[in-house]
Protein backbone atom coordinates (compact mmCIF):
# COMPACT_ATOMS: atom_id res chain seq x y z
CA UNK A 1 0.00 0.00 0.00
CA UNK A 2 1.03 3.58 -0.63
CA UNK A 3 2.99 5.14 2.21
CA UNK A 4 3.75 1.92 4.04
CA UNK A 5 7.30 0.80 4.76
CA UNK A 6 8.70 -2.06 2.73
CA UNK A 7 9.19 -5.35 4.52
CA UNK A 8 12.85 -6.08 4.87
CA UNK A 9 14.20 -9.28 6.31
CA UNK A 10 17.55 -8.99 8.07
CA UNK A 11 19.79 -12.01 8.41
CA UNK A 12 21.04 -13.13 11.81
CA UNK A 13 23.21 -10.49 13.43
CA UNK A 14 22.40 -7.88 10.81
CA UNK A 15 20.62 -4.67 11.72
CA UNK A 16 18.86 -2.66 9.05
CA UNK A 17 18.60 1.10 9.34
CA UNK A 18 16.53 3.51 7.26
CA UNK A 19 18.01 4.57 3.94
CA UNK A 20 19.99 7.77 3.70
CA UNK A 21 18.12 8.73 0.53
CA UNK A 22 15.43 7.25 -1.68
CA UNK A 23 17.15 7.25 -5.04
CA UNK A 24 14.27 6.34 -7.31
CA UNK A 25 10.52 6.44 -7.05
CA UNK A 26 10.39 2.66 -7.63
CA UNK A 27 12.54 1.38 -4.80
CA UNK A 28 13.99 1.96 -1.36
CA UNK A 29 17.59 1.00 -0.85
CA UNK A 30 18.64 0.15 2.66
CA UNK A 31 22.00 0.94 4.18
CA UNK A 32 23.44 -1.76 6.39
CA UNK A 33 24.85 -0.54 9.67
CA UNK A 34 28.22 -2.11 8.89
CA UNK A 35 31.17 -1.78 6.58
CA UNK A 36 32.46 1.20 4.60
CA UNK A 37 29.68 3.15 2.89
CA UNK A 38 30.06 3.07 -0.90
CA UNK A 39 27.95 5.36 -3.04
CA UNK A 40 26.98 3.93 -6.43
CA UNK A 41 25.96 6.59 -8.96
CA UNK A 42 24.50 4.64 -11.88
CA UNK A 43 21.36 5.26 -13.95
CA UNK A 44 20.85 1.64 -15.03
CA UNK A 45 18.75 -0.15 -12.38
CA UNK A 46 20.09 -3.59 -13.32
CA UNK A 47 23.70 -2.49 -12.97
CA UNK A 48 22.85 -0.76 -9.68
CA UNK A 49 21.31 -3.97 -8.35
CA UNK A 50 24.25 -6.18 -9.37
CA UNK A 51 26.84 -3.79 -7.94
CA UNK A 52 24.87 -3.37 -4.70
CA UNK A 53 24.52 -7.15 -4.24
CA UNK A 54 28.24 -7.72 -4.70
CA UNK A 55 29.18 -4.83 -2.44
CA UNK A 56 26.86 -6.10 0.33
CA UNK A 57 28.16 -9.64 -0.12
CA UNK A 58 31.70 -8.35 0.42
CA UNK A 59 31.02 -6.38 3.59
CA UNK A 60 30.32 -2.94 2.15
CA UNK A 61 27.25 -0.75 2.65
CA UNK A 62 26.05 0.58 -0.73
CA UNK A 63 23.90 3.69 -1.10
CA UNK A 64 22.46 4.09 -4.59
CA UNK A 65 21.81 7.17 -6.71
CA UNK A 66 20.45 7.21 -10.24
CA UNK A 67 21.73 10.70 -11.13
CA UNK A 68 24.83 12.76 -10.36
CA UNK A 69 22.55 15.58 -9.19
CA UNK A 70 21.14 13.38 -6.41
CA UNK A 71 24.61 12.34 -5.29
CA UNK A 72 25.74 15.98 -5.31
CA UNK A 73 22.69 17.01 -3.28
CA UNK A 74 23.47 14.25 -0.78
CA UNK A 75 27.06 15.47 -0.44
CA UNK A 76 25.80 18.98 0.26
CA UNK A 77 23.02 17.86 2.61
CA UNK A 78 25.05 15.58 4.87
CA UNK A 79 28.66 16.71 5.23
CA UNK A 80 29.11 14.51 8.30
CA UNK A 81 28.02 11.35 6.45
CA UNK A 82 30.44 11.25 3.53
CA UNK A 83 31.02 7.96 1.71
CA UNK A 84 34.26 6.02 1.93
CA UNK A 85 34.26 5.75 -1.88
CA UNK A 86 32.06 6.61 -4.87
CA UNK A 87 31.50 4.25 -7.82
CA UNK A 88 30.49 6.55 -10.66
CA UNK A 89 29.15 6.05 -14.17
CA UNK A 90 30.34 8.68 -16.65
CA UNK A 91 27.30 8.75 -18.94
CA UNK A 92 24.37 9.87 -16.80
CA UNK A 93 21.23 11.84 -17.60
CA UNK A 94 21.69 15.52 -16.73
CA UNK A 95 24.99 16.15 -14.93
CA UNK A 96 27.75 13.87 -16.22
CA UNK A 97 30.08 11.84 -14.07
CA UNK A 98 32.98 14.11 -15.04
CA UNK A 99 30.99 17.15 -13.85
CA UNK A 100 30.42 15.46 -10.48
CA UNK A 101 34.13 14.63 -10.19
CA UNK A 102 34.96 18.31 -10.85
CA UNK A 103 32.58 19.40 -8.08
CA UNK A 104 34.00 16.82 -5.66
CA UNK A 105 37.61 17.81 -6.36
CA UNK A 106 36.84 21.54 -5.97
CA UNK A 107 35.53 21.11 -2.42
CA UNK A 108 38.12 20.68 0.36
CA UNK A 109 35.72 18.60 2.45
CA UNK A 110 35.12 16.13 -0.40
CA UNK A 111 38.34 16.16 -2.46
CA UNK A 112 39.82 13.12 -0.71
CA UNK A 113 36.79 10.89 -1.43
CA UNK A 114 38.13 8.27 -3.84
CA UNK A 115 36.16 7.79 -7.06
CA UNK A 116 36.04 4.62 -9.17
CA UNK A 117 34.73 5.40 -12.65
CA UNK A 118 32.77 2.61 -14.33
CA UNK A 119 32.11 3.40 -17.97
CA UNK A 120 31.68 2.10 -21.52
CA UNK A 121 33.92 4.90 -22.81
CA UNK A 122 37.34 4.00 -24.15
CA UNK A 123 40.41 5.15 -22.22
CA UNK A 124 41.39 7.70 -24.85
CA UNK A 125 38.09 9.58 -24.72
CA UNK A 126 38.19 13.01 -23.13
CA UNK A 127 35.76 12.29 -20.24
CA UNK A 128 37.80 9.31 -19.09
CA UNK A 129 41.08 11.16 -19.54
CA UNK A 130 39.77 14.07 -17.47
CA UNK A 131 38.48 11.75 -14.73
CA UNK A 132 41.87 10.00 -14.57
CA UNK A 133 43.72 13.31 -14.37
CA UNK A 134 41.49 14.21 -11.40
CA UNK A 135 42.71 11.08 -9.61
CA UNK A 136 39.76 8.80 -10.34
CA UNK A 137 40.28 5.08 -10.80
CA UNK A 138 38.82 3.43 -13.88
CA UNK A 139 36.94 0.18 -14.66
CA UNK A 140 35.57 -0.57 -18.12
CA UNK A 141 32.00 -1.79 -18.78
CA UNK A 142 31.05 -4.52 -19.12
CA UNK A 143 32.98 -5.33 -15.98
CA UNK A 144 33.70 -8.41 -13.96
CA UNK A 145 32.18 -7.88 -10.49
CA UNK A 146 35.17 -9.56 -8.83
CA UNK A 147 37.47 -7.07 -10.57
CA UNK A 148 35.28 -4.17 -9.40
CA UNK A 149 35.32 -5.44 -5.79
CA UNK A 150 39.11 -5.90 -5.93
CA UNK A 151 39.46 -2.34 -7.27
CA UNK A 152 37.26 -1.00 -4.46
CA UNK A 153 39.27 -2.93 -1.85
CA UNK A 154 42.56 -1.77 -3.34
CA UNK A 155 41.52 1.87 -3.42
CA UNK A 156 40.20 1.77 0.15
CA UNK A 157 43.35 0.01 1.36
CA UNK A 158 45.44 2.71 -0.33
CA UNK A 159 43.54 5.48 1.48
CA UNK A 160 43.31 3.49 4.73
CA UNK A 161 39.53 2.96 4.90
CA UNK A 162 39.02 -0.76 5.30
CA UNK A 163 39.73 -2.23 1.90
CA UNK A 164 40.84 -5.46 3.52
CA UNK A 165 37.32 -6.63 4.30
CA UNK A 166 36.54 -10.15 3.21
Amino acid sequence: PMGSSPRVRASAGERRVPPLFCTTSRSWWWRLDKGPVIWVVEDDAGTQRIVAQHLKGNGFAPVLFDTAEKAYAALRASPAALPSLIILDMLLPGMSGVDLIRLIKQNQAWEKIPVVVVTVLARGESMVAESESAGAFWVNKPFDTNNLIQTVRGVLATVGQGGGLS
